[in-house]
């Protein structure tokens, strides 16, 4: 039996490892694999062509190809002449650079061969590189997996990485870039850090209990914490799916009648033919869709099949229930109107009453052929009027003439300003949620604090290994023991030489 000062001292260890685990920056030791060798630039022809290498023999592919056995100077730009390493005759005139481990983007020896980007150059010097031995061809996204698996990267960087290669927008790419830098990554290490320092009470007094001088008190000390800190993960749950949004873009739906000018307005977004104007009715059947960058926010804009009430072609059919459905699930909605209908339009105002929502942005196309006659002012106001009484809102509106390209500066900055409340959140501290899984991993994380806040009055071992489950949930997001399956679907859409 330990007495009273034993187990004290024995508490106070357990409580400095438990806690010294949250600043243990010391780098893994790194695994012994193949020396691999990509080309990491654009394929094709080019002013400047990169060439990677790393691995335990890139030192002897750098004296080489240089033909010299001198040691490289770290991380400085050199000009130098590169060799076939058999045959030595002269490859190219270029300059390379070396970055000695841990130093390197994958924590191995790395070295760097920037040449002239002609078809040759590359093919002869990435050839020359394989007749060395130990050296291989890399696979795609295998430096950045190196990288990971030498404590470089954690996942959320390595997700970050993908996103900024991918990225297409300003804010796309911001985004990326804070993510690849950490900044997400920093976030769940503080939530989880968070977790271990207000558990580390709570599992000592398990342990301990009175021997050690500790008092009940500390349960609900720690209590409280957790408390804190699940409603923090709560709050970054909550985001309205922005960070998702970010990624593969806002869904907007162009609705409307038949020859309204949806194809119209498509085009005229996209800047090119992307959709057939006809002015045969029932021309659009399926979705067509096109990603655009609309004030550095992406999203995908949708032109949707005219509806009507009544057609006896089965195929226009399924697209107009397409064409509702889509409007039903889309982030920014646009019902076009054409307002230069004479006479009776009751089935245009009907369809618009069925549909509309609050989130709708009216648009009154054909501005230019609304007959003089025609009290256009008088008009707008009776419809107005008239979605509210019928639905209780005031109804945003734009007028545009796609035919004259009228209104549709006015029509981007709206949108621009819609998407800006879609995507911007108020709590700067809280990065955006950019992935599913880190969702996944959070709802798991939330159920096992719900179970320990269920179990802490009850059964405190019980409580406490609820608390474990969470704090493993968060660490999942940014690193665990069996995510192979993970790895494989997150770098085989890397690039070869990335």
């Amino acid at each position: 039996m330990l007495n009273r000062s034993n187990k004290l001292i024995q508490f106070k260890r357990f409580y400095s490892t438990t806690t010294a685990t949250i600043n243990n920056n010391d780098p893994p030791k790194l695994i012994k694999k193949d020396t691999i060798y990509s080309l990491s630039s654009g394929v094709g022809k080019s002013g400047v062509a990169v060439i990677r290498v790393s691995g335990p023999q890139s030192k002897n592919v750098l004296q080489s190809l240089i033909n010299k056995e001198k040691e490289p100077k770290d991380r400085l730009a050199t000009l130098g002449t590169f060799y076939h390493p058999t045959t030595k005759e002269p490859l190219d005139k270029g300059i390379y650079i070396w970055f000695s481990n841990p130093n390197s983007f994958t924590g191995e020896d790395v070295v760097e061969f920037h040449i002239h980007g002609g078809r040759a150059v590359i093919h002869d010097t990435l050839e020359a590189i394989s007749t060395i031995p130990g050296t291989r061809s890399s696979q795609p996204g295998e430096f950045t997996k190196r990288s990971f698996d030498n404590g470089k990267l954690d996942l959320t960087q390595v997700e970050g990485l993908s996103d900024l290669l991918d990225a297409q927008t300003q804010h796309q790419r911001k985004i990326a870039l804070d993510q690849m830098q950490g900044s997400i990554g920093k976030f769940y290490h503080t939530l989880r850090n968070d977790l271990i320092r207000a558990s580390a009470y709570m599992e000592a007094f398990i342990d301990f209990g009175d021997d050690a001088e500790l008092e009940p008190e500390i349960v609900e000390q720690s209590k409280q914490k957790i408390l804190a800190i699940k409603e923090k993960i709560i709050q970054h749950l909550n985001d309205g799916r922005r960070g998702e949004r970010l990624r593969d873009g806002a869904q907007i739906a162009i609705v409307g009648p038949p020859n309204a000018g949806k194809s119209s307005l498509l085009n005229l977004l996209a800047k090119r033919k992307a959709s057939i104007v006809s002015p045969i009715p029932g021309t659009t059947r399926d979705i067509v869709e096109v990603v655009l960058d609309i004030g550095g926010y992406p999203v995908v804009v949708g032109d949707t099949a005219g509806i009507r009430h009544s057609t006896l072609d089965l195929i226009e059919k399924e697209g107009i229930e397409m064409a509702k459905e889509r409007f039903k699930q889309s982030d920014i909605k646009l019902f076009l109107y054409d307002c230069s209908i004479h006479g009776d339009d009751a089935d245009s105002m009907d369809l618009l009453l069925n549909i509309i929502d609050k989130n709708t942005i009216l648009v009154f196309n054909k501005v230019d052929l609304v007959d003089k006659k025609l009290n256009w002012d008088s008009k707008r106001k009776e419809i107005l009027d008239t979605i509210y009484q019928r639905k209780g809102f005031h109804s945003n509106y734009i007028e545009i003439s796609c035919l004259e390209n009228i209104g549709i500066q006015n029509l981007l900055l709206h949108l621009e300003n819609n998407l800006k409340q879609l995507f911007e959140i108020d709590d700067k501290e809280a990065p955006l949620l950019t992935r599913v899984r880190y969702k996944e991993h959070l709802n798991d994380c939330v159920e096992s604090l719900n179970r320990y806040i269920y179990y802490c009055d009850s059964d405190i071992v019980l409580a406490s290994e609820e608390l474990r489950s969470a704090i493993k949930s968060i660490g999942e997001i940014t690193f665990s023991v069996n995510i192979d399956d993970l790895l494989d679907v997150i770098f085989k859409d890397f690039c070869i030489g990335k």
